[in-house]
């Protein structure tokens, strides 16, 4: 199927920049093989310019990526130049591991060179970053700042911030996940076929107990040992004093869930058959319990996220809510943000503005669909790979499509290998991507990003919850889900997840 691409935006490139950047980095083989290279990339005025003096395409790519970071600041073109291995500095005598086939090789070699790259450019080095700062603020400015320049975007050349070593030691035990979504009071049936219009069914299993997307991400969290906030609002009634108290039973912590004194805690009715198929009919009650959109602009709200070692969105709250945290996001942006793309956005989707701002994007096929800005008529002609580009180009950094008993990733590495659909019977669905965005969530609180590793754990976190009946009932501890992998381990005869 032929298409219109979305407009250029350097955020696109950027995106597509990051990706480039594992392994080997930037080279005409490696773009040869990453159609969503070649497609964002070779649309460059400068691409095209180096093409019609008779470079191939990938070469065109490459050349014009080494002149703009040539033309960088020289931290900036130091940076770029070590995380996209572009060679810039191979004849001023820099260290072989500069240029080395692994990423964290290359960002090491620069600490390490980092003065004396700086003199041979003339130029007086500012303070050595540490390895979180370089790979977490400093790359990404420098990356943004090269894509705009590749686009031919104004520029604020402002100065990435450099974290000491001793601020960073002392906000490591402080941070804590952020969750900001529902808690709901559940009531979940579990019946054999859901019944025709005016007639009735009898369930076989029954469970009343906390739920929402929001509570059962924090919970998931804090069941996997990460220390976890959540941001919700609850009324004033016995299913709210319940809900508090579970949280605080859990681990989570509540200080910021707030009570709407004389209104009802928001329901949810989940339906789950016996293939594992189920629906939720909800009742928000958002007119009377919403979080405070006053308290998401205070001070408070916004040093949340700042120190916070992930922050999980989901789209429960209603869409002012959710547009005022990305705001707020936006401007703190410090640390990964996971959304959960469910339920599906009401009204418009997020502008594109919004969407470059997620670094993890998990929804199912058809959630995908909502999240697409000026999608036209034919979005249901679109084809998920059809759906993801253009999510990818607008900026999003990784998308995680979940089905029944199986995942697949996109905007990862080329060497990432995609998990096997999973034989085995799934019973309730209702909690698995929940389970899956706290496996994938308590990986990144740690890792600040995600490795191949880490996506096969949310998966596996995701097939744990799946085998059990509830909401935030099913949700699987640590060594769950490690005896899960051993089992699939004993089957397969390999390790699950690869060597990364």
């Amino acid at each position: 199927m032929s298409w219109d691409y979305p407009p250029m935006t350097a955020a696109g490139v950027k995106a597509t920049l990051k990706s480039l950047r594992t392994r080997v980095g930037l080279r005409p083989d490696r773009i040869t093989s990453t159609s969503l290279a070649l497609d964002t990339l070779e649309r460059l005025a400068s691409v095209r310019y180096l093409q019609d003096q008779g470079l191939d395409r990938a070469t065109a790519i490459v050349e014009a990526v080494r002149e703009a970071a040539a033309g960088l600041p020289v931290t900036e073109s130091l940076i770029v130049d070590a995380a996209l291995s572009l060679r810039l500095n191979a004849e001023a005598g820099a260290e072989a591991d500069l240029y080395a086939e692994g990423l964290s090789d290359r960002r090491l070699a620069l600490i390490q060179e980092w003065d004396r790259l700086h003199a041979a450019r003339g130029v007086q080095p500012p303070p050595v970053p540490t390895v979180r700062s370089l790979r977490f603020e400093q790359e990404e400015a420098a990356l943004g700042l090269l894509a705009s320049v590749l686009v031919g975007e104004e520029l604020e050349r402002r100065p990435p911030v450099i974290t000491g070593s001793n601020q960073e030691h002392q906000e490591k035990d402080e941070r804590a996940a952020v969750v900001i979504g529902a808690a709901v009071h559940d009531v979940s049936c579990r019946v054999r076929d859901i019944p025709a219009p005016n007639t009735s069914v009898q369930a076989y299993a029954f469970e009343e107990r906390p739920g929402g997307k929001g509570l059962n991400q924090a919970v998931g969290l804090a069941r996997l040992g990460t220390k976890v906030r959540l941001i919700s609002a609850l009324g004033s009634d016995q299913a709210g004093t319940e809900i508090l108290e579970f949280l605080r039973t859990e681990g989570v912590d509540a200080d910021y869930v707030e009570t709407r004194h004389g209104s009802m805690s928001p329901r949810t009715v989940v339906l789950a058959s016996k293939n594992g198929s189920y629906w939720h009919i909800g009742w928000k009650n958002e007119h009377e319990v919403r979080i405070s959109n006053a308290f998401l602009r205070r001070a408070a709200f916004q040093s949340i996220i700042e120190t916070a070692s992930v922050v999980l969105l989901t789209l429960e709250p209603p869409r002012d809510t959710v547009v005022t945290v990305l705001e707020v996001v936006e401007r703190s942006k410090r640390c990964p943000l996971v959304v959960t793309a469910s339920p599906p956005i009401e009204g418009p989707p997020l502008a594109a503005s919004k969407l470059r701002l997620i670094d993890y994007l998990i929804a199912t096929e058809l959630e995908l669909r909502y999240m697409l800005e000026d999608a036209g008529d034919d979005d249901d002609a679109l084809s998920e790979q059809d759906i993801v580009h253009r999510l990818l180009l607008a900026g999003v950094g990784t998308i995680c499509v979940l089905g029944p008993n199986q995942c697949r990733f996109y905007g990862v590495p080329d060497d990432f290998v995609q998990p096997p659909p999973a034989a085995l019977i799934t019973t309730d669905q209702s909690a698995s991507m929940d389970a899956f965005a706290a496996g994938l969530a308590s990986r990144i609180a740690v890792h600040h990003m995600a490795t191949q590793q880490d996506f096969y754990y949310a998966y596996h976190a995701m097939l744990v919850a799946g085998q059990r009946f509830g909401t935030s009932s099913s949700l699987p501890r640590h060594g769950e889900i490690t005896s899960f992998e051993e089992l699939l381990n004993e089957r397969a005869g390999t390790v699950v997840g690869g060597n990364q």
